[in-house]
């Protein structure tokens, strides 16, 4: 069950009971992994105590909460364990990729970057399929600040693996952080065919091309956007904002003037009653109404 899901203070008592009992403890961690709860903190406290006292108990799973603490304490930058863990993964998987990962994660932990990307570039020439390493590489070039090597790195990622909706995203994030909104434009356009029916692609899409003045596309999927959420704010700004920019070059496009006052009495029909702020926005929807009709 992921954080969001669960009832308020539920997780609180299941890391109170993780102090308590070995059982207790190896479910908190084995939630954390599952839901990627990032308390490195916790890990070490949780995850030292059963290596420390537990290791035979935990069997199989003593790898696991391992490689968990290990990455806890390149985290909070507590050397012994970091240490301790991967020199143990080392003996045991001397050949293991995953193994190999870690070396990297260790070597970024002591801001060798340059060494660190020679091992995830080696892991990546050796197993080009492996996922996981070509994204701790990208994500390692975006902590560096390293936007244009992030930038190749993940096109040259999504030539094999293009079906990766995350990824999509995270390039579009990086081009409208560097203001190329035209090349972000492409990259909602392939997480809207990925998810045609997902409110926030679609919107992402639509703002991102009314931004590089493709206003009639734009429309179109602010309209789609109404039609998914009738009460959906965003899109109905959206779709008002789009339309006047239209109505701009053509002011006695019918169609246009009818989609205009239907998105502000929408929309003043949604702020009835909702308080100052909505008193506020209703004066501006009045503001534009008469505008419009001047």
């Amino acid at each position: 069950m992921p954080l969001s899901n669960m009832e308020p203070g539920e997780y609180e008592a299941m890391v109170a009971k993780a102090g308590h009992s070995f059982t207790a403890a190896t479910d908190l961690l084995s939630f954390m992994r599952l839901h990627k709860v990032h308390q490195p903190e916790l890990v070490l406290l949780h995850g030292g105590e059963l290596l420390s006292k537990y290791p035979r108990k935990l069997g199989n799973e003593l790898w696991t909460v391992m490689e968990q603490v290990f990455l806890a304490a390149c985290i909070a930058g507590h050397d012994e364990w970091r240490d301790y863990c991967l020199k143990q993964l080392v003996h045991k998987w001397p050949n293991s990729h995953r193994v190999e990962r870690l070396k990297g994660i260790y070597k970024e932990s002591l801001e060798d970057y340059n060494e660190a990307n020679k091992i995830y570039k080696k892991i990546i020439k050796d197993k080009p399929e492996d996922t996981i390493t070509q994204k701790r590489l990208i994500a390692m070039y975006k902590q560096r600040g390293q936007i244009d090597k992030a930038v190749e790195a993940i096109n040259a990622y999504l030539e094999t693996f293009s079906t990766d909706a995350e990824v999509w995203h995270e390039l579009a994030e990086l081009y409208i952080e560097a203001g190329s909104l035209s090349r972000a434009v492409y990259c909602f356009e392939e997480l809207v065919l990925a998810n045609p029916r997902s409110m926030y692609n679609i919107l992402s899409y639509a703002e991102l091309l009314y931004s590089v003045g493709d206003y009639e596309l734009s429309r179109k999927y602010y309209c789609l956007a109404c039609y998914l959420d009738g009460a959906c704010l965003r899109a109905l700004w959206g779709l008002l904002a789009v339309n006047m920019a239209l109505a701009e070059k053509d002011k006695q496009n019918e169609k246009l003037i009818q989609m205009g006052s239907f998105c502000n009495e929408r929309l003043r029909n949604l702020y009835k009653g909702v308080g100052g702020h909505g008193q506020v926005a209703t004066a501006m929807l009045k503001d534009v109404a008469s505008s419009a009709s001047a």
